[in-house]
């Protein structure tokens, strides 16, 4: 499969696989961090519950920004894959999951869920905004089945656009374009050709990820679905 016909959430997806199959690593896009959380500033309005879908793989994500100090936010990524015999519920819809949290579904049934913790923070290249998401844990179980929080051993960096309050798109880098597949994998290596090429839509992978804010009110089964993932009731 060409690079740039991958689904982000596809890749975020196999990121939860990963711990279970070391071996797939091989596989994965391998990111460096961009730019320096020490130096960065958040965005307020970015900061907020967010919700996006794949209607390819029939996945529906929460993710979650909060703000950890002027710098940077703890992230939390939410992926949950429709059970294949309800069809009533579309994950990869925003209606249909809110329809799914509503009827109460969320504590009647558990559904494939990985809840993923980041630090993320945005640094300026070549006049576009990139945000970086740093693993730092997986809250219901790490690499090596203990709770807890991890080191950073993963990074995925998004190019981030349409940011108004209301909309955000990420577009994640393509670790197989070409420039950047022969430089240096360090962040000065990267930076260097994300200067040089961040206008360049080949430099992202096609298929990026839409997010819209969570309608003020359904925070409540957001906050909810959010709660029970933290603690791996689901």
């Amino acid at each position: 499969m060409r690079a740039n016909t991958r689904s982000t959430s596809g890749a975020l997806l196999m990121l939860v696989i990963i711990p279970l199959f070391a071996g797939l690593l091989a596989c994965m896009p391998e990111h460096v961090p961009l730019g320096d959380p020490e130096r960065a500033r958040i965005r307020p309005e970015m900061s907020g519950v967010w919700y996006t879908g794949d209607a390819d793989d029939l996945l529906g994500q929460v993710v979650v920004l909060q703000p950890w100090d002027k710098r940077t936010w703890l992230l939390l990524n939410i992926l949950m894959e429709q059970p294949d015999d309800d069809e009533l519920y579309d994950f990869a819809t925003y209606d249909g999951l809110v329809r799914w949290l509503a009827d109460g579904r969320a504590q009647d049934e558990e559904v494939p869920l990985a809840a993923i913790l980041y630090k993320a923070w945005l640094t300026k290249i070549g006049g576009e905004t990139f945000m970086t998401w740093e693993i730092r844990g997986l809250p219901n179980e790490d690499r090596d089945g203990e709770e807890g929080l991890l080191d950073p051993w993963w990074w995925w960096d998004f190019r981030v656009t349409a940011s108004n309050g209301s909309a955000m798109v990420l577009h994640l880098l393509d670790d197989e374009f070409p420039p950047l597949k022969e430089a240096p994998r360090t962040r000065r290596g990267w930076e260097k050709v994300i200067r040089k090429h961040a206008q360049d839509d080949a430099l992202y992978l096609e298929n990026a990820m839409q997010l819209r804010r969570v309608d003020p009110e359904h925070e409540g089964l957001f906050g909810k679905l959010v709660s029970e993932a933290m603690v791996g009731e689901l």
